[in-house]
């Protein structure tokens, strides 16, 4: 699979990504323990929906993302988060700067063995990774044909998404664990219409596919909506680990 570098146009509809994507449940914070007062990282932060949660559990937050549009787009909302600047494989950070790093829906993008040998390396000993995704409930059969609509069939750059991380068990990360969190989202038709929109896969077609995209998507959501409300069911998935003691 080769690279369209379609990972840094997400700035091209930034306000939109910040609007109509999901931000993580109330409940996450029960997966991520008491993280007031800690150093936390977050790599690959986009426009900080996940940002804020952290920022709202006390936690000391800097971020690293890449993309300048999407980047301002976090720093307008939360002004006291501290910056990075730089990407997942190349952190700017000293040895042992953290005691967490979180990344949410970006791990796919990230190149490998590179991106968790950063994160092991700025990781203090015994430190929390935690590597998550925030979407569809594809074991909901209507949400697993829905979510097909959100790229081309052929198209041969499509980037997999995993619903775990997985790691060398002689490598720096132990004590690993899979983790699932079932949610609901409660959307219009027409919030989740734009929300494809904001897709890597959509971001790259024409105008014409995408709007054909956007009616295939609300024939769809009409079969499931009640006054133009749907209940989306929803999964934040992933994977925790601890950082092996040096």
């Amino acid at each position: 699979m080769s690279d369209d570098g379609r990972g840094l146009k997400f700035g091209t509809v930034a306000e939109s990504y910040d609007r109509y994507r999901p931000g993580p449940p109330g409940e996450a914070a029960a997966l991520l323990g008491d993280v007031a007062g800690l150093e936390v990282l977050e790599v690959g932060a986009g426009t900080g929906q996940f940002t804020r949660l952290l920022v709202e559990l006390g936690a000391h937050v800097s971020i690293v993302e890449p993309d300048d549009d999407m980047r301002r787009v976090l720093l307008r909302r939360s002004p006291e988060v501290s910056v990075l600047l730089g990407r997942a494989e190349e952190l700017p950070a000293a040895e042992s700067s953290f005691d967490v790093v979180v990344t949410s829906s970006a791990w796919h993008w990230f190149t490998q063995p590179d991106a968790t040998n950063e994160m092991a390396r700025v990781l203090r000993d015994d430190g929390s990774l935690f590597v998550l995704w925030n979407g569809f409930s594809r074991d909901v059969p209507w949400m697993a044909e829905l979510t097909k609509f959100r790229q081309r069939p052929d198209d041969a750059n499509a980037r997999p998404r995993g619903w775990n991380a997985q790691f060398d068990s002689d490598g720096p990360f132990v004590d690993v664990r899979h983790m699932a969190l079932d949610w609901t989202w409660t959307r219009t038709i027409d919030d989740v219409v734009a929300l494809f929109g904001t897709y890597s896969g959509a971001i790259i077609q024409s105008d014409e596919n995408r709007q054909a995209m956007g009616r295939l998507v609300r024939v769809r959501l009409m079969e499931q909506a009640t006054n133009g409300v749907v209940e989306l069911p929803m999964t934040l998935r992933g994977t925790t680990a601890r950082r092996r003691a040096r």
